[in-house]
């Protein structure tokens, strides 16, 4: 069956949509910025005018002169991640379950007062029942006592109802959890990927700045990553990648992140770190790996040994993010250069 196809944009979207994309092109190279898809998308929705929030964002930093790359890529962070949009379905959904929760609470309580009143009214009843001059009155408690059942059975339905939409939110939120692990875990590794990295590197750069605090990175390379799928196939390779990440894993500290930054390469971002110190777990890190001996799983055949090349950086020694980055990967250069299997910062 074929496919029904969107109606074509009319003449006058088309030129709506390339103007906005001419004022969006034309601010990118006005404010000397990288022409790239998130910074397109930044100022592209500034023109639109769909994003109130986005748009203070950015009227504040041209107020105070301070547009840059970082800090638009700052405002994309906050705005338009996909890893935000996830962020923010977990927090709805924290408190609708919430409010379900207080609501049957709430539900709760005055059943339990409409019990205290029922028991009242039977009482009361009986009482009436041995005086025959309050037949009337009787009559009148008896219909009270009626209509209290039948507030009983009202809230009985409403605080199951209310337990059932709670599971239900409860159900949702981990799906949603689940989205979201899944969204920035690397398939092969079980590592973070580069959308945590991304991520992560813009969060912990801001924290370290307004506590003053040190923040390392270490960028690591398989030797020869290409050698062993070469002569042994892309399954040995994802072997020798996951046989790194609980290597790196094993051998970082609590708070360490470690992520794949991206084909053999991996990052660990070290908050409170100094370069030294981010030396001296990558000299950790480096040595047990290369005590790993890689096996067939199949025929247990030795297939060599992994060695990692490392490069470290601190922020002290950096502008921005994207700096920080850039240093730790000139020292990865160096370590490659220098020989591989070593550490260099």
């Amino acid at each position: 069956m074929a496919q029904r196809s969107e109606p074509a944009a009319t003449a006058d979207e088309r030129l709506h949509v390339a103007s906005i994309a001419a004022k969006a092109l034309a601010r990118i190279t006005s404010a000397d910025l990288l022409l790239d898809p998130k910074t397109f998308e930044v100022w592209f929705t500034y023109f639109c005018g769909t994003n109130q929030e986005l748009a203070k964002d950015i009227d504040a930093l041209e107020a105070s002169g301070q547009v840059s790359p970082n800090s638009v890529k700052t405002v994309y962070d906050r705005h338009c991640s996909p890893l935000r949009a996830l962020q923010q379905l977990v927090s709805a959904g924290e408190r609708l379950r919430d409010e379900a929760h207080t609501v049957g609470t709430l539900l709760g309580t005055a059943s339990e007062a409409v019990d205290v009143y029922d028991v009242g009214l039977r009482h009361a009843v009986e009482q009436l029942d041995l005086m025959e001059e309050n037949k009337a009155l009787n009559a009148v408690l008896t219909a009270l006592l009626k209509s209290t059942k039948d507030i009983k059975r009202a809230n009985a339905r409403m605080q199951a109802h209310l337990r059932k939409s709670e599971n239900q939110v409860l159900q949702l939120q981990r799906n949603i959890e689940l989205l979201q692990l899944e969204s920035v875990t690397d398939p092969v590794t079980a590592v973070g990927n580069r959308k945590l990295f991304d991520f992560m590197l813009v969060r912990m750069v801001a924290e370290a700045r307004t506590a003053g605090t040190a923040l390392a990175l270490i960028i690591a390379d398989v030797d020869h990553f290409k050698e062993f799928n070469d002569q042994y196939g892309h399954q040995i390779g994802d072997e020798v990648l996951r046989l790194v990440a609980t290597s790196l894993k094993q051998n970082v500290r609590e708070g360490d992140l470690v992520l794949r930054f991206g084909g053999d390469e991996f990052a660990v971002l070290l908050p409170r770190t100094t370069l030294s110190e981010a030396l001296a777990v990558s000299e950790t890190i480096r040595a047990a790996v290369s005590r790993k001996v890689l096996l067939r799983r199949s025929t247990q055949e030795h297939l060599g040994r992994v060695s990692l090349s490392i490069g470290a950086a601190e922020l002290a020694d950096a502008v921005t993010p994207e700096g920080l980055v850039r240093a730790a990967d000139a020292c990865l250069l160096s370590a490659k250069g220098a020989g591989r299997n070593r550490s260099v910062g």
